[in-house]
């Protein structure tokens, strides 16, 4: 990790041949750009050298991760296999002729991961390699052209070389950040790739997408990278045999760089009709059509109708997971009988005031029952648990329980660790696994109508994708008219009319009242809740943030402003017992549990939210040191690299499966 933002390094950083110091790109530049502006380095503190010494970023060494040129090759690999298969692309080179790619010239230009041996200075680099670039003709007709007559896709100051002397300079701030264009080769590295043939349809029975997908990741499918690299067209490998829907899905997903905009074209309210779709999948639609509710979660097609919606950037319901389930393991009575005594904090829902010294089994006496709760001043608090059990100790103390979330977890092409659409599964074995969960949130509930105002969790967004499983709703006693309180809180929490219908007509439990926003008006929910905190007097710090903070629940008239005053509607959820509700990445959301309720969430990385994972990481890393978003635990760009690296390796070894015309 970067020893300044706590963030994933994935290839090239600047390491200090003295003590090691590393730093990101990002914070490289960041360094260099105020000290060419003598502007006090604020936003992030750098570790001095030995002897007190401050650590000047023209001192540190160029260092890359992956060996050689390695990375440029997977990217000349993807490159091809993508102008083969005909999947569309959105990188500077994908309408030209002339495709261009970086490389570095030899072994000497950057020093791979060593503090050993003398450093060589940019200047040095850059004299060893001449500076004239020549382009790389893909296409069989036109390399005899003259590379006088060819125009390269972009400048010669985009090589590796110039972009390192750039970063020295600062320069690298002037470019223009909406146009990334590709690094030509150095003219000494030039390799002309072969015309690449278009594909026909041979009489090959193959796989199907859906049977693809149900089975799961093994542990050796992770292709090496030499393995890739060495490979060669025609050779296939048992199981790797895919129809070009499947590959051209998931590949088409992670490297097409879909903006905002193109979400923002469609109109407020769309659906995917299943008229349109013409899956014949169980299934029905809430909050005035516009969210789908899957009826049965063991459907073998259900990633059908859900991929239309999720896509979109649509949050997803699935009913009756509960049917399945073992429902003696999620009882508070198993909870409080296997881990009574293990010592815990609580938190207030009501004042965020954490209450320490509790036991696990102060919490269950009062999960269903409000004179046995812990009281303050004389009133039963409204408690949840606090992170327990942490995150990476949920397998290891709760084994039964974790295997029958995950043998019953809808949608397991998404949400099991080995799924084959759940990118985090394409991480090695030799990687620190990312810690996705699962999670338990256990609070009581929210009854009285002063309770409105609160959250049982405040408005947040996630780094990653997550589907919240409803495994057990307890109604308390000692409570009169709950029912009737539960009612008028679904109904001022702006629920449609088919939702309270289920809670009136229904012998369904609810559980929590969810409301979900769209990850493309974080900005515009973050611009007008530092307007609300102005208007109260509250400060906003440079590295604080009220979303990322959980400082706000929009009650009522906050969601009512905000609909008037910026145009963002959200989604109003009533989870059920058995309902599991898929929340996509940066989708900022809040949950006011209704009644005592038992949730379970696994995380996981979907191709079509890859996208905002990455810039959430990089959101993440101007937050304080404190802050518990700060560290990046998801490593991100390694879970993009290794699993398009892994595409690419079956689009290859797949190319047998057709006959060239």
């Amino acid at each position: 990790m970067c020893d300044v933002c706590d963030t994933t390094i994935f290839n090239l950083h600047w390491v200090c041949p003295r003590c090691g110091f590393g730093v990101c790109v990002d914070c490289y530049r960041m360094k260099r750009k105020n000290c060419q502006q003598g502007a006090a380095y604020k936003t992030f503190s750098w570790i001095r050298c030995v002897k007190s010494q401050i650590h000047e970023p023209e001192n540190l060494m160029p260092t890359q991760i992956i060996p050689g040129k390695a990375l440029y090759d997977v990217g000349d690999i993807v490159h091809s296999v993508r102008a083969k298969w005909g999947i569309k692309a959105n990188c500077p080179c994908s309408n030209r002729q002339f495709k261009l790619f970086s490389k570095p010239a030899s072994k000497e230009d950057i020093k791979q991961t060593s503090l050993a041996g003398e450093k060589p200075t940019l200047g040095t680099m850059l004299q060893q390699n001449p500076s004239v670039l020549e382009p790389v003709a893909l296409g069989g007709g036109a390399a005899s052209k003259p590379a006088s007559s060819i125009k390269p896709a972009c400048p010669a100051s985009t090589s590796p070389l110039n972009w390192l002397a750039d970063l020295t300079s600062g320069n690298v701030n002037k470019e223009n950040k909406e146009k990334q264009p590709m690094m030509p080769i150095l003219k000494n590295e030039i390799k002309c790739l072969p015309p690449l043939p278009p594909l026909s349809k041979s009489n090959t029975v193959l796989h199907t997408f859906n049977s693809t997908i149900l089975t799961p990741v093994s542990n050796n499918s992770s292709g090496f990278l030499r393995n890739l690299l060495n490979s060669s067209t025609g050779k296939t490998e048992n199981g790797l045999k895919n129809t070009p829907k499947i590959l051209d899905d998931i590949f088409a997903s992670l490297v097409q760089n879909k903006t905002s905009s193109d979400l923002s074209k469609r109109p407020q309210g769309l659906t995917i009709k299943p008229s349109i779709l013409g899956f014949d999948t169980p299934h029905y639609w809430l909050c005035d059509n516009r969210l789908l509710c899957l009826q049965d979660p063991n459907n073998k097609s259900n990633w059908n109708v859900f991929r239309e919606c999720w896509k979109q950037g649509q949050p997803v319901m699935v009913s009756g997971v509960h049917h399945n389930l073992n429902t003696e393991l999620w009882k508070p009575e198993s909870f409080r009988k296997e881990f009574g005594g293990q010592e815990v904090d609580l938190v207030n829902c009501r004042t965020n005031e954490i209450i320490t010294g509790a036991t696990v089994g102060d919490f269950w006496d009062g999960f269903e029952d409000v004179p046995n709760r812990l009281k303050n001043e004389k009133e039963p608090m409204v408690l949840k648990l606090k992170d327990w059990p942490p995150g990476e100790d949920f397998r290891d103390m709760m084994p039964s329980r974790f295997d029958d979330l995950m043998a019953n977890i809808p949608l397991p092409e998404y949400t099991r660790r080995d799924g084959k659409l759940n990118l985090a599964s394409r991480l090695p074995n030799y990687f620190v696994r990312p810690d996705l969960g699962p999670k338990m949130y256990n609070a009581y509930g929210l009854i009285t109508p002063e309770d409105r105002k609160y959250g049982t969790t405040n408005l947040h967004l996630d780094v990653s994708d997550a589907a919240n499983v409803m495994v057990y709703v307890g109604i308390p006693k000692g409570q009169c008219d709950q029912e009737e309180e539960v009612l008028k809180t679904i109904q001022d929490g702006d629920s449609d009319e088919l939702t309270i219908k289920r809670f009136i007509e229904g012998k369904e439990k609810p559980g929590a009242l969810w409301h979900i926003y769209a990850a493309k008006d974080t900005e515009k929910i973050r611009e007008f809740l530092k307007k609300v905190s102005e208007e109260q007097g509250q400060e906003n710090p440079a590295d604080h943030d009220p979303i990322h903070d959980q400082s706000w629940y929009l009650d009522r008239s906050l969601r009512k402003r905000l609909q008037q005053e910026y145009g963002v509607q959200g989604w109003a959820i009533v989870q059920f017992l058995g309902d599991v509700v898929f929340i996509p990445a940066g989708a900022p959301h809040q949950v006011h549990n209704l009644y005592s309720c038992i949730k379970v969430a696994e995380d996981f990385v979907s191709p079509e939210h890859v996208k905002h994972c990455f810039w959430l990481t990089q959101e993440f890393r101007y937050l304080s040191q404190t802050h518990t978003n700060h560290e990046d635990k998801l490593q991100v760009k390694n879970v993009i690299y290794h699993a398009v690296k892994d595409a690419v390796a079956m689009l290859k070894a797949s190319e047998s499966s057709f006959v060239k015309p």
